[in-house]
């Protein structure tokens, strides 16, 4: 069975095969290339993506439909192709679609709701996708009682 250090999580084991694929990599990231997916129970519906190539890079992310209940996607023609999904593709059970969390030094939250992380889940590849148009926010900031309840 294969194991991933991580800063956050200790040594974490897997089954090979569990881990996110994003071919191109993510942008500002492009060797980092696999990512496994880690959810804590008591934190549902946070998923962590936690690098498999650097102990130190874990990203926090909420599924995007968590936050705006008829969040869909608005693809720029190919983006999707890569991955293997079809341009007309939405969250769903196949489409995980995630929203990357930053966190501001005065304690503020927000997610990403402009550039989701899309993954095929049939595949497992996955891309960070910049929305075609601009009905979503890049900082969508999480209300104190929304923080409450994710956290």
């Amino acid at each position: 069975m294969p194991k991933v250090p991580s800063r956050n999580f200790g040594v974490i084991d897997y089954n090979s095969g569990d881990e996110f694929v994003f071919p191109d990599g993510l942008p500002g990231f492009p060797g980092e290339t696999s990512f496994l997916p880690v959810e804590v129970p008591e934190q549902i519906p946070l998923l962590y993506l936690q690098s498999l190539a650097t102990p130190d890079l874990c990203f926090v992310t909420l599924p995007a439909r968590s936050l705006v209940a008829d969040y869909k996607l608005s693809p720029e023609g190919e983006d999707l192709a890569g991955i293997g999904l079809g341009e007309n593709a939405q969250p769903g059970m196949e489409v995980l679609c995630l929203a990357l969390l930053c966190f501001g030094e005065d304690g503020t939250a927000a997610a990403n709701l402009r550039a989701p992380v899309v993954i095929n889940m049939k595949n497992r590849l996955g891309i960070q996708m910049i929305q075609s148009d601009d009905r979503y926010p890049i900082r969508f900031v999480l209300e104190p009682e929304r923080e409450a309840a994710v956290c």
